[in-house]
């Protein structure tokens, strides 16, 4: 019989976000960890007569290098590439180019998840397909990869055309064995620690005691550098501070239900849900202009309401004069419109629905004006940043207007043929301008995304879109604690911004967009473990993102 060195490799690839398996949603992914996935495939490889090898990586390069190394020792590949799945091409032309037999596998029925989900452009690498049955998928993977696809021969009968090992050798494959057995001791000394963590949540809903004690975490950070060694002390404090993080959100599992004190949860319960009530919709400018363009893709049936600012067109729906107030937040070329984060700290409004539209500048003149004419162009400052190219190019002087609908009307009721205006096509022909057919934007993709902030906080059941505002604690690694509750919640941050925080030189607002379903448990545990352990913490608004 073959001596075990002599078993076909079979190697397991777990691609990003799986490190993470037992923090993440747990209805689509469970409860059990990466470690223990692989404990059972080790158990199941060994019952099949193969020798299982394991690779895991959030990056793709290294995911596609361990395909390539694959080809030197292993007879064939079980895969999770996780979100790569859906757009890696080439982790699909590097399983194409392995030659080795690939079986495709999922926790979850992704057939059943988000469209995006449905599609694996792996698979025509692959030989076959196996989704949600869980940890369990992994093992009929592997059953049908060995015995469809893997043919064994021993040793005696083809040993030219055993698979090597891999290009590390036999002793690293013993320590990753070792590794891997270590590593379920930890899972057994961590299960008890969560399981002592929760003892203390339940007694915490009688006490009412804070759940984030931050000397008592020191004092704990500070027995486990004395306990390590001196050299494993930055990582001894990172690993306690990871450990201390996931037993607080343990326990924040526990109180929130009982917590009925919980200001933003009892605001956001009591949400309204629909946005029938907009009836009046303000924007900055006159007609023409790119907000009244994405006022009329929001709000098709409400009537316009034009305003000179953005100011005025928030205090509008302060004094009741509109429902709803549309305003530029961010463009692809220029950035973010600072003063619209302000007013978004000094104003108690909330965002009811967002938009990004395209923003297609035209170079707007007098008629009959001739391109050679031009010395000056007028525009929003956010305009003349995206079209900063063509303006350096022609050495033009800039004059900057409230809205670009605004510049329009500037050339016109000025009358130099010297002026242009960078507006909307619309704006020009309002203000009975000639366009003159030159590219004048940066980017051929120019966008700018616009919200709608109403005075009720809404809450539709097509939300999918949270935006929260933060002012952090002055301690070290505040920001990546903050970030790392949404990761251990499985949230998707989608965007990060800092402001000053008016009056206070040095501190910063921190303004974190994350994508969720409309009321997400997930969400709604992050946002109460962030309030308890947060200066300040608002939501600014959940919704859909058209």
């Amino acid at each position: 019989m073959a001596g075990k060195d002599l078993l076909p490799v079979i190697l397991l690839i777990n691609g990003p976000n799986l490190n993470m398996l037992g923090r993440r949603s747990k209805e689509h992914y469970g409860t059990f960890t990466l470690a223990q996935v692989e404990s059972a495939f080790s158990v199941k490889a060994d019952a099949l007569g193969v020798k299982p090898a394991f690779f895991q990586s959030n990056d793709e390069g290294a995911i596609i290098t361990a395909i390539h190394e694959s080809m030197e020792y292993a007879a064939g590949i079980v895969i999770n590439a996780g979100a790569y799945t859906h757009y890696s091409y080439a982790i699909l032309d590097a399983l194409q180019l392995c030659g080795l037999p690939v079986m495709e596998v999922h926790i979850s029925n992704i057939h059943k998840r988000e469209p995006f989900r449905n599609i694996s452009v792996i698979q025509p690498a692959c030989v076959g397909q196996v989704y949600g049955l869980g940890l369990d998928s992994y093992l009929i993977g592997l059953e049908k990869l060995v015995k469809e696809h893997v043919r064994r021969k021993s040793a005696a009968e083809s040993p030219a055309k055993m698979p090597a090992e891999p290009p590390e050798g036999p002793d690293l494959l013993e320590l990753r064995r070792k590794i891997g057995s270590v590593d379920a001791e930890l899972m057994e000394v961590f299960n008890r620690r969560m399981a002592l963590a929760e003892q203390i949540g339940y007694l915490k809903t009688r006490s009412k005691a804070s759940v984030f004690d931050a000397g008592r975490e020191a004092e704990v950070a500070d027995m486990a550098r004395q306990r390590a060694d001196s050299s494993m002390s930055s990582r001894v404090d990172a690993m306690m501070k990871t450990m201390m993080r996931l037993s607080r959100e343990k326990q924040y599992d526990i109180l929130l239900p009982h917590d009925q004190d919980w200001k933003i949860g009892n605001d956001l319960r009591s949400a309204g849900s629909s946005l029938a009530h907009i009836t009046r919709a303000a924007y900055a400018g006159t007609g023409g202009s790119y907000s009244e363009q994405a006022a009329e893709k929001l709000f098709p049936n409400a009537k316009k309401v034009q305003a000179i600012t953005f100011t005025q067109a928030c205090d509008m729906v302060l004094a009741g004069e509109a429902d709803t107030a549309v305003l530029p937040l961010e463009n692809t070329t220029a950035g973010t419109v600072d003063n619209v984060y302000d007013l978004l700290q000094k104003k108690n409004l909330s965002i009811i629905r967002s938009i990004t539209i395209s923003v297609e500048h035209r170079l707007a003149v007098l008629p009959g004006t001739k391109f050679a004419a031009i010395r000056s162009v007028a525009s929003h400052p956010q305009a003349l940043s995206q079209c900063s190219e063509i303006i350096y190019q022609k050495r033009w002087g800039t004059h900057s207007s409230e809205n670009t609908a605004f510049a329009a009307e500037e050339v016109k009721k000025r009358g130099d043929p010297s002026l242009a205006a960078l507006c909307s096509e619309d704006a020009a022909r309002r203000n009975g301008l000639e366009v003159l057919h030159v590219d004048v934007c940066n980017s051929s993709l120019n966008q700018t995304r616009f919200i709608a902030v109403a005075k009720e906080l809404t809450i539709t059941p097509d939300a999918d879109r949270i935006s929260t505002l933060m002012h952090l604690p002055h301690r070290s690694g505040a920001l990546v604690g903050a970030l790392d509750i949404f990761a251990d919640r499985g949230l998707n941050l989608c965007s990060i911004f800092s402001r000053p925080i008016a009056n206070t030189p040095g501190e910063y607002a921190f303004f974190l967009d994350f994508t969720c379903p409309a009321m997400g448990q997930d969400a709604l545990l992050a946002l109460y473990q962030l309030s308890s352990e947060m200066p300040y913490v608002k939501v600014l608004g959940w919704y859909m993102e058209e």
